[in-house]
């Protein structure tokens, strides 16, 4: 990987959606540049806070990688400001 692909993958959000009734892992990713202010501050807050325990059986839990951290959010827990960026990603689970 050249040093500006490394840089740009810096600049990428990295979201999981893994658990669920089916288990399954889905991923995408969203260039920082498009998220919304508030999206970027709640990520950031996650970020510095440790992994919420799991609130029941068959739900989603949520990882957020950005610059070398991941936050883990079980889905119930995910903040407000956070579901228009999970509406955006939802036909680009892949």
């Amino acid at each position: 990987m050249t040093e500006e692909g490394a840089a740009g993958a810096d600049e990428q959000l990295e979201v999981e959606r893994s658990g669920g009734f089916g288990g399954l892992t889905l991923r995408a990713s969203v260039p920082l540049s498009t998220l919304e202010p508030r999206e970027r501050a709640a990520i950031e807050h996650l970020l510095g806070r440790p992994p919420s325990a799991p609130s029941g059986p068959d739900r989603f839990v949520y990882r957020f990688r950005m610059h070398g951290r991941v936050a883990v959010v079980q889905e119930d827990r995910v903040p407000a400001e956070l579901q228009p960026l999970l509406d955006r990603l939802a036909d680009s689970w892949g």
